[in-house]
């Protein structure tokens, strides 16, 4: 699959957040499905099966955290990379998504740029990884 086709999930309860970042990635040729709950992500996930998660820790119904690790606990969706976004001084927060086991994390403001990058090379490692 090439990368430039990928299928990627946006869990972010910001809507200006979330439809830039659906903008972008569907310029630069990805399928993107948004929530903006974190209670929808783990179904939302195993029916859709991304190539990539996009989770902010702003999601305020369950904690994002937990979220990720039922995510990583799940046989459907344990392959699929997760990129938490986050706020550059919650030093906490990308600790604790580093225990989780997360793939990536992205400080806000958000570099789209350098987003779209990060995403791309966790879904190329996913894959390799699925490949062995």
């Amino acid at each position: 699959m090439s990368v430039s086709k990928s299928r990627i999930l946006i869990a972010d309860p910001d809507p200006d957040v979330s439809e830039t970042l659906q903008l972008y990635f569907s310029a630069n040729g990805h399928t993107v499905q948004m929530v903006h709950q974190a209670q929808e992500i783990v179904k939302t996930a195993r029916q859709w099966q991304p190539n990539a998660i996009l989770v902010s820790t702003e999601l305020t119904d369950k904690n994002p955290h937990q979220v990720c690790r039922e995510l990583l606990e799940d046989t459907l969706t344990a392959h699929i990379p997760i990129i938490m976004l986050l706020h550059l001084d919650e030093r906490r927060a990308r600790l604790e998504a580093l225990e989780t086991g997360v793939d990536d994390i992205v400080t806000k403001p958000i570099d789209i740029e350098e987003l779209r990058l990060r995403v791309e090379a966790a879904i190329r490692l996913s894959t390799l990884r699925l490949a062995i």
